[in-house]
């Protein structure tokens, strides 16, 4: 009887608040910690501003927690500006939401968007956990005067609202060093955060991998992600396999490149499409085969079946998809082709 009062006891009630319910690394990881939690007999429920269903992880619709958006009318940009101030509001709106229609939480994680963690303290009750993926001033572009005249006080308000929180958490020592050199401030303050390395649930891989010559992408559709030195390198192994074999028909090599897709995205549509004109460009389009916001089984295939997985973006953190980059395969047996050394 005891031991049971003991477990009813630690049951927690969770909230966790995320910007947008899609698919990546950040994502992967929220609704990940939110199975894991769940299956631990926490009450978890997520609160977001977006969430399509039919662009989403299959975790979300499962029923395993509840998912409730607020504020999906507040658009993510003004004529494709003031993105950060949108988010901000979206995400405001979300807190205060969240506060006043529903009882109090024991723990309130939040992750991306700090602005809402002074909210969240008004529920003296609960403790706010920030998961800090990466410092968001060092991901948005300074260029110009005006741009930097925008960001100082987002910037500003960034760090003074992450330093708020009861607990921080970032995805890796180099990111802890990063947000120790970024938030200078509260470095100064003695505000460490804490370690919590993204978690990949192995057991899903369990399927024999290929000895083809398939290479791999996996990425939002983002400029950031330098995707296209993936194509550009891959046409180059193309035409090096041309130009030193007399058979071109054996270069049976393929490029995949998948990842987040969002077709309200700006971005994400122009940059598929420049990917496309590169690759056909370069004269590999009937070798590089594209796939927007592919499922979690449709990912475990890709990844069973490539040779290795390709990773672009320049001096980017450890992030979540269990940066993909977690597993990353290799046949140890395989012997590589002449073309490839």
């Amino acid at each position: 009887m005891k031991k049971g009062m003991e477990s009813k006891n630690s049951k927690l009630k969770i909230a966790i608040i995320h910007p947008d319910l899609g698919i990546g690394g950040a994502e992967r990881l929220i609704v990940d910690a939110a199975v894991e939690l769940a299956s631990h007999g926490h009450d978890v429920h997520i609160f977001t501003s977006h969430h399509d269903k039919n662009r989403c992880f299959e975790e979300t619709v499962a029923g395993i927690f509840p998912v409730t958006v607020y504020g999906s009318f507040i658009p993510r940009h003004i004529f494709y500006h003031l993105h950060a101030v949108c988010a901000y509001l979206r995400c405001m709106f979300v807190a205060l939401c969240m506060l006043f229609l529903w009882p109090s939480f024991d723990i309130i994680l939040a992750d991306q968007v700090s602005i809402v963690v002074p909210l969240l303290k008004l529920k003296r009750s609960a403790k706010v956990v920030f998961y800090c993926h990466f410092p968001d001033l060092l991901l948005a572009q300074h260029t110009t005067f005006t741009r930097r005249l925008y960001r100082k006080p987002i910037d500003f308000l960034e760090e003074i609202t992450t330093g708020m929180a009861d607990l921080i958490l970032v995805n890796s020592k180099f990111t802890a060093t990063t947000f120790a050199n970024t938030f200078k401030r509260l470095h100064s303050r003695g505000i460490r955060p804490a370690v919590l390395y993204p978690a990949v649930n192995v057991d899903q891989f369990d399927k024999p991998l290929s000895s083809k010559l398939n290479f791999l992408s996996i990425n939002r559709f983002e400029r950031k992600k330098n995707i296209e030195l993936a194509v550009s390198a891959f046409a180059m192994l193309h035409t090096h396999h041309v130009r030193t074999s007399e058979n071109n028909n054996a270069f049976d090599a393929t490029l995949t490149i998948a990842g987040g897709y969002d077709k309200r995205l700006r971005e994400n549509v122009e940059y598929l499409e420049e990917l496309k004109f590169l690759a056909e460009r370069e004269g590999v389009s009937h070798r590089v085969n594209f796939i927007t916001s592919c499922s979690t089984a449709e990912r475990n295939d890709l990844l069973s079946q490539c040779l290795c997985v390709i990773y672009t973006p320049k001096d980017e953190h450890f992030g979540g998809q269990g940066k993909i980059a977690t597993i990353v395969i290799f046949k140890n047996e395989y012997s590589f082709p002449p073309f490839c050394h």
